[in-house]
């Protein structure tokens, strides 16, 4: 029943992959459309999808109980970047994915795979829990994430001013979800038709970014991939290292409900989130190995997504 239920979720965003594959090889996109999607998808579809998903997700003092509940994952995406940073000069993966590396590591797709999975397997109980983690894993992406990989191009790592940093920290999409915070703080509803026009938007970031990823791994040509050193480690990292260091922290925490400990478990197993490969694309740091992180441990959590919940319930 575990297995049919990750199975399930993991199809569904492999076949709109799938569709970004063979529309690809069909010629629909040239070079210029490859390097245009990233840009609309970050700039034009991310912030309002982020804006409304926040605004209608969290209630007032629900947002603000959010706020502090979310500390355990924040911390433990944190401990797990802090990990995979050292792993990675140790280990000697490439300086121009090292951000790409440990964030593609610590951060989860806690929504379009940990929804559903946890919501299947917990019933409606986790749904809490769940949204404790998505908000801890929004935060951090859009801060830390994406700040590192930004910092994955050489002349940023070598020159970038505060401005600059600052400037990629409040990316569209973060600005996005600060505003959808904000109307939740201040109890602000927008006329109806500014909400659909957001949600129709946003509703393109998933389709979009999955179709990127497909286009990506054409371009690649699957037929003479090499996986290497890094590409491993990083599909190890995210399966197995994120949630057994997740395991540990909550071991030495006290009065932690049980079915938190469950869900913060699972949803720290999931697979890369989607907007690694597409940051990755925006900023031109190595979308390839985005775009393959994200896929191989899609496919992977097939697996590793039963194995870790029956590990979670002994």
């Amino acid at each position: 029943m575990v297995f049919w239920l990750a199975l399930q979720g993991v199809l569904g965003l492999l076949l709109i992959s799938l569709v970004g594959y063979v529309l690809a090889a069909k010629g629909w996109f040239d070079a210029h459309a490859i390097i245009t999607m990233p840009r609309l998808i970050t700039c034009v579809a991310l912030p309002p999808y982020l804006f409304y998903t926040v605004s209608h997700s969290f209630q007032r003092d629900q947002l603000l109980h959010m706020i502090y509940g979310s500390l355990i994952p924040l911390l433990s995406m944190l401990l797990t970047f802090g990990v995979a940073w050292v792993l990675a000069r140790l280990l000697r993966v490439k300086q121009t994915r090292r951000g790409l590396f440990c964030t593609g590591i610590s951060a989860s797709n806690t929504m379009y795979i940990g929804l559903p999975v946890n919501l299947a397997l917990f019933g409606d109980e986790a749904l809490p829990f769940v949204l404790l983690y998505f908000f801890a894993n929004t935060i951090f992406f859009w801060t830390v994430g994406n700040y590192a990989i930004s910092h994955d191009k050489e002349e940023l790592r070598a020159k970038a001013s505060l401005l600059t940093n600052a400037r990629h920290i409040l990316s569209p999409p973060m600005i996005g979800m600060l505003c959808g915070a904000g109307l939740v703080l201040f109890s602000i509803r927008l006329p109806g038709f500014v909400e659909s026009f957001a949600q129709y938007l946003g509703n393109m970031t998933t389709p979009l970014a999955l179709i990127f990823i497909g286009t990506t791994l054409y371009q690649m040509d699957l037929r003479h991939l090499h996986i290497d050193k890094d590409l491993i480690l990083g599909v190890l990292g995210k399966l197995m290292l994120a949630p057994l260091l997740l395991a540990v922290m909550l071991h030495f925490l006290p009065d932690i409900p049980d079915l938190m400990r469950k869900v913060f478990i699972i949803q720290a197993g999931l697979p890369s989130i989607l907007q690694t490969a597409l940051m990755s694309a925006y900023y031109n740091t190595d979308p390839h190995y985005g775009a393959l992180m994200v896929t191989l441990t899609t496919i992977l959590s097939i697996l590793t997504v039963p194995l870790t919940m029956t590990l979670v319930s002994l």
